[in-house]
């Protein structure tokens, strides 16, 4: 039982996924029933729903490749902290920053002569993409989504390291994993390197 003046449901839920009392996935779905409407209506203030929705979701890929690897010790000692909103909203701008990045490169692209980027190239382009992003959420592990999103959004891996807490080659190594592995169910070659 958590001491008085300890009542926040977040440190109820670290500190029952501490002591072993619940799973990982337990506690990672608490967290998702406790957080997951402020995040959305986080999110709904800055972009329209159906972006909002997705995002929302790749907040919670990120926190869920994190949430296995959580260190509780730390953040008990803290009185008062909430360091898994903290968490959220952090991954929040990173993810916001990189859709708007994406949607800024977009919409340089639409603004070419249409003789070098046509119309129905443009789509064919989108609906692989989509179709490559649908492929990843299938058949990647979660710690590899957790890099490959934010980095095809266009997130540093700077910055996606230390979200993450991993060093920038693992963030390299996981992001080339996921693309190898989208590329294979695709029965796209593995060919040279492209600059990012």
């Amino acid at each position: 039982m958590a001491p008085a003046g300890d009542a926040s449901p977040e440190r109820s839920i670290l500190r029952a996924r501490a002591r072993g009392e619940v799973s990982a996935d337990e506690s990672f779905e608490d967290l998702y029933r406790l957080y997951g409407p402020t995040v959305r209506a986080w999110l709904r203030v800055r972009v329209p729903p159906p972006v909002s929705d997705d995002l929302l979701q790749d907040v919670f890929l990120i926190f869920h490749a994190r949430w296995g690897r959580w260190e509780f010790r730390p953040e008990l000692e803290v009185e008062g902290a909430r360091p898994v909103l903290s968490f959220l909203f952090r991954t929040c701008h990173f993810v916001l920053r990189g859709y708007r990045r994406k949607s800024g490169r977009e919409e340089s692209v639409e603004g070419l002569d249409a003789a070098d980027e046509g119309g129905p190239e443009r789509l064919t382009r989108s609906v692989e993409a989509g179709r490559a992003l649908e492929l990843a959420r299938r058949l990647c592990p979660t710690e590899e989504l957790g890099v490959l999103l934010p980095k095809l959004a266009g997130v540093p891996a700077r910055e996606i390291a230390r979200t993450l807490g991993l060093s920038e080659p693992a963030v390299d190594h996981r992001f080339r994993s996921a693309l190898g592995r989208i590329r294979k169910a695709l029965g796209a070659p593995r060919g040279g390197k492209r600059g990012h």
